[in-house]
């Protein structure tokens, strides 16, 4: 456990180390025995504080600590959380019947609680907000201590998987800054977990709550140990250190199970990976002509080069090669067929020939120069991804170069502003159908409206938001599928983002130690199972 040593390193990386009073002598008193999890994660988490960014690393460690009112289960279906019940009563109108639960500290959950929680997630300036969730609530009642009211602006067919990302905290601290949260003092909640220790970029314990309304989880202790390096996070699996590890390279799976002591466990996953680009700045930051200078207009805004670029990236070996077959090839959000998604759309080919051409009628018969950015601890395979990428752009006369960097670095980069020209995305399509990730990825950017709140390259388009727009508001599914359809369609075939591929969730255990896969792709200690 935490050693002075630890502390100082983390102290001399600038990180803000937290552990609760009392708990070392404990910590070291109980080992690594058999109620003790030990979870290798590939993506640090950025803040405890539920409410400051949504991205899967943030919210897969929020919910260990804090419950939302509804649970978006593994396969994304809505079940019972904070909320044992809710009726509709109309098309803007929700009742909610809320449990009586007590947050670690003691203090009793509320429908106050919820409410404080939901307009704190609205509210809070971020550069990934949460309010592309909370959008449509027009008001709030506290009818009783444990009935909470929801009006919405308008019919929101997604309300509940909606308010499933929004994690409660307790008023008293909704006025706390993120450091509060970050520090333990405000990282309070009810939760299957409460907050032991916390070094940032390192690990996070945490201890069993005993007193969780799911009733106690196999483990009285769960380690959340930050390896962003593939190799490592395998090690500590083969070595013992770990007992269950997240984002198994392809590079290693054979590894895993050629070792009796281990065992993989795979899932699809709905995170969708894609190329955003710059589409709002007249001078692109990474894009010069072929002497190095300026250009004095954006090239991405043209459609001829942003197919041009689709039309060059043969998908069929990014799959096969880089993901070494633990991705599906995308053309849109989700898969042909899938709720929200054009019928008639296949995945672009890869045609080289044709790329150079439209690149020519473009005015760009000797290409230009161009860096593709991405993170290289975030997703699978994200640096070869971006690699590969810039490798198959110079094979159409571009002169592109790949630039990677810690999640940590790059996570807000592209959605204060626009700093990338042509930069890796990835999106969980956890809602099951495609409003979710057009809302956040293509709509045009308003902040208000909790619209395009990851839309890095400031893609626009008019007709995208009408029919999406509509679809929001519209209950009948069948309905709303088709004018999602439809945007799909128009945003796909305007390449305002140019589609890569669906993941392969692939996790490592140990024999004995089993996992639910989530189409989410978080690891949850919740979901990690005792077996045999």
């Amino acid at each position: 456990m935490t050693t002075r040593r630890d502390l100082l390193t983390a102290a001399l990386a600038g990180g803000a180390a937290w552990v609760a009073p009392g708990w070392l002598g404990s910590a070291r008193a109980q080992g690594a025995g058999g109620t003790t999890l030990r979870i290798g994660m590939a993506a640090p988490n950025t803040t405890l504080d539920p409410h400051l960014l949504s991205n899967t690393p943030n919210n897969a460690v929020s919910a260990h600590i804090f419950d939302s009112l509804i649970v978006n289960n593994e396969v994304a279906r809505s079940v019972p959380g904070l909320a044992e019940s809710w009726t509709r009563e109309d098309d803007t109108h929700w009742t909610f019947k809320l449990r009586d639960v007590r947050f670690s500290d003691g203090a009793p959950f509320t429908a106050e609680d919820a409410i404080i929680s939901i307009r704190r997630a609205t509210d809070l300036p971020s550069a990934a907000s949460f309010r592309t969730y909370t959008r449509s609530i027009k008001e709030m009642t506290a009818v009783d201590p444990h009935t909470l009211r929801i009006e919405t602006r308008a019919p929101d067919p997604l309300l509940l998987n909606s308010i499933g990302r929004v994690r409660v905290i307790s008023a008293k601290y909704k006025d706390a800054p993120s450091a509060e949260f970050n520090a333990g003092r405000a990282a309070i909640g009810t939760g299957p977990y409460i907050l032991r220790e916390y070094i940032p970029g390192n690990r996070i314990t945490l201890a069993r709550n005993d007193n969780w309304w799911g009733g106690r989880t196999p483990w009285e202790t769960v380690i959340l140990r930050m390896v962003t390096d593939d190799a490592a996070r395998l090690a500590g699996l083969l070595s013992g250190d770990l007992d269950i590890i997240e984002a198994v390279s392809s590079a290693n799976t054979d590894r895993v199970r050629s070792d009796q002591r281990l065992h993989l466990i795979r899932g699809i996953s709905a995170r969708f990976v894609y190329l955003g680009m710059d589409m709002v700045n007249d001078v692109s930051p990474f894009i010069q002509g072929m002497d190095g200078r300026p250009l004095t207009t954006n090239p991405l805004k043209d459609l001829r080069v942003r197919q041009a670029l689709s039309l060059g990236i043969n998908r069929q070996a990014m799959v096969e090669r880089v993901m070494e077959g633990d991705a599906v090839i995308a053309g849109q959000f989700l898969p042909k067929g899938g709720p929200g998604t054009d019928p008639t759309l296949d995945p672009p080919p890869f045609d080289p020939n044709r790329a150079r051409a439209l690149l020519a009628e473009a005015g760009y018969p000797r290409g230009f120069r161009l860096t593709v950015h991405g993170p290289n601890d975030r997703y699978i395979n994200d640096a070869k991804i971006v690699q590969a990428v810039a490798q198959m752009f110079t094979r159409i006369g571009l002169e592109a170069r790949a630039e990677v960097m810690p999640w940590s670095t790059y996570a807000g980069r592209n959605n204060l502003r626009t700093e990338h020209s042509v930069f890796l995305g990835a999106w969980g399509v956890n809602t099951g159908e495609t409003s979710n990730p057009m809302s956040a990825l293509a709509a045009t950017k308003d902040q208000e409206a909790g619209l395009g709140v990851s839309n890095g390259g400031r893609y626009s388009n008019p007709e995208v938001d009408r029919r999406l727009k509509e679809a929001l508001r519209t209950m009948d599914d069948t309905r709303r599928n088709a004018l999602l359809g439809e945007a799909s369609g128009i945003l796909f075939r305007d390449v305002g983002l140019i589609p890569l591929h669906h993941e392969v969730s692939v996790w490592g255990a140990r024999r004995g130690v089993g996992y639910v896969a989530r189409a989410d792709q978080s690891t949850l200690a919740t979901g990690v199972t005792k077996e045999g």
